[in-house]
């Protein structure tokens, strides 16, 4: 196993006392963080959910301005916050996806159209937070992801279009509820606040329920306070560069505009990455264990009461998945009916496996032996490790099992 997924929590640990955050401990969890982007999937993650946030960005306005429209919410604030948050440029061009008028929710399919673009977002977070989760060992299912992440979008836009008509109304709403001048007062003083608690809300939900395991939220917590102080720095950090950069129009042109904001887009995505992996290196390194692979199959299996160890096989790869010919794909499938060879291709593959697996299972066999009878000792691993000694004996396993052939 890869290092960047190796859990460091052994089985006697997992129900050990939590440890502290300590200096040391921010570092190991620090460098397991950056150890994960070895995994080459997290490598063009980013520019992956940086472009389907920039495809999804101008449907889910769309939606969200048909909602507001509803109540008759003038978008001047969001201007007034993009001109003083971004350049000159970018907010114009921001502003321009705002002029369409609000119409009623009549256009159905443009609706429909809007919403399984703006789910691309959610679709693509799917994908990641059950990467993640699973130690990069899971089966992606395009249709079931796909039907997820819609309701997951139509949630999310719902969540902001309240949150804005708080922040619009807040005042009048809670003047209206409590009576009371300081109550009104206090909500128009604390909007923006309240405007970041509920992003958070949004960052910790995508979190919870993207993932097609289902974990706790004390979890996933931990990542969604990072990502949503991190998207906070990111973005004052892109204000002041965009007031300063003046190279962007000398190299893009007229694309220097869409191009500042994909990068705006690309870090919020790196910040969202970034969140998620946060939370497997906390479980490991401070051994929460709620996070091992123990935990997750548990999870699944109360996720699945009657079925939890068949979707088990059906979302982790297995290593001998190749023999069950149920989890093939269905490019696999076409694949054994119409493509000259490859089905015969394909059981001489399942044979050499099944010999494989049938060759470890007896050297596993005869290193439980030993190690209950005393015998592995010398040149052989240590006593009380038989990974360590499964691979020591594997080579000589095979080599013996040929010369019996």
């Amino acid at each position: 196993m890869s290092d960047f997924w190796r859990n460091t929590v052994t089985e006697s640990e997992e129900n050990a006392k939590k440890l502290p955050l300590t200096w040391n401990r921010f570092r190991k969890v620090s460098f397991h963080l950056w150890r994960q982007f070895d995994d080459p999937y997290y490598a063009g993650f980013a520019a992956q959910i940086a472009y389907f946030f920039f495809m999804s960005s101008v449907p889910m306005l769309i939606v969200i301005t048909q909602i507001l429209g509803i109540f008759d919410i003038s978008m001047d604030f969001i201007r007034i916050w993009l001109e003083n948050h971004l350049s000159s440029e970018m907010s114009e061009f921001m502003e321009g996806l705002f002029t369409a008028s609000s119409t009623t929710l009549s256009n159905v399919f443009l609706i429909a159209l809007a919403l399984w673009a703006s789910s691309s977002l959610a679709f693509s977070l799917s994908r990641l937070t059950t990467y993640t989760l699973s130690y990069g060992r899971y089966r992606f299912n395009f249709f079931t992801e796909r039907a997820k992440a819609i309701p997951i979008a139509v949630l999310s836009m719902l969540v902001v279009a309240v949150t804005l008509i708080v922040y619009v109304y807040g005042e009048t709403i809670a003047s209206r509820i409590f009576h009371s001048p300081f109550a009104a007062d206090m909500i128009s003083s604390l909007r923006t606040p309240i405007l970041g608690l509920m992003f958070f809300f949004v960052i910790l939900a995508n979190y919870y329920m993207l993932p097609r395991i289902r974990v706790p939220v004390r979890a996933v917590l931990p990542g969604a306070i990072v990502a949503t102080v991190g998207i906070m720095l990111v973005t004052w950090i892109y204000s002041i560069y965009t007031s300063r950069a003046t190279s962007h129009n000398l190299l893009y042109g007229a694309f220097s505009t869409i191009v500042a904001m994909m990068l705006w887009f690309y870090m919020i995505s790196w910040v969202l990455c970034i969140g998620m992996m946060f939370n497997k290196s906390w479980d490991i390194h401070m051994r929460r264990g709620r996070l091992t692979p123990a935990k997750i199959k548990e999870y699944l299996m109360h996720q699945y009461p009657s079925k939890g160890e068949e979707m088990f096989n059906k979302l982790i790869i297995g290593d001998y998945d190749m023999e069950d010919k149920s989890l093939d794909s269905i490019a696999v499938r076409f694949s054994r009916k119409f493509d000259p060879g490859y089905e015969e291709k394909r059981e001489r593959e399942i044979q050499e496996l099944q010999e494989e697996r049938r060759i470890r299972l007896r050297i596993e066999k005869e290193i439980e032996d030993k190690l209950q009878d005393g015998t592995l000792i010398d040149a052989d691993p240590e006593e009380d490790d038989i990974d360590a000694a499964l691979l020591y004996y594997d080579d000589k396993g095979i080599e013996e099992s040929e010369d019996e052939e």
